[in-house]
């Protein structure tokens, strides 16, 4: 039941990753056009490999 728990933990981390990120991206493309194809490739790229990075450490730490 433990490894479960790190599981979910690291589940959660994620999931806060992925909102705080969503939530940035859309205070940026709200507040002018400098939001564009390639800068949202480049973001969303980052966000994947920072989320991946959270929910491993997440899972380890934890």
């Amino acid at each position: 039941m433990d490894q479960w728990s790190n599981i979910e933990t690291a589940f959660y981390a994620s999931i806060f990753t992925i909102v705080l990120g969503l939530i940035f991206y859309f205070k940026l493309w709200w507040d002018g056009p400098g939001v564009g194809w390639k800068f949202t490739r480049w973001f969303f790229g980052i966000l994947v490999i920072v989320v991946f990075i959270v929910g491993i450490c997440t899972y380890f730490m934890s």
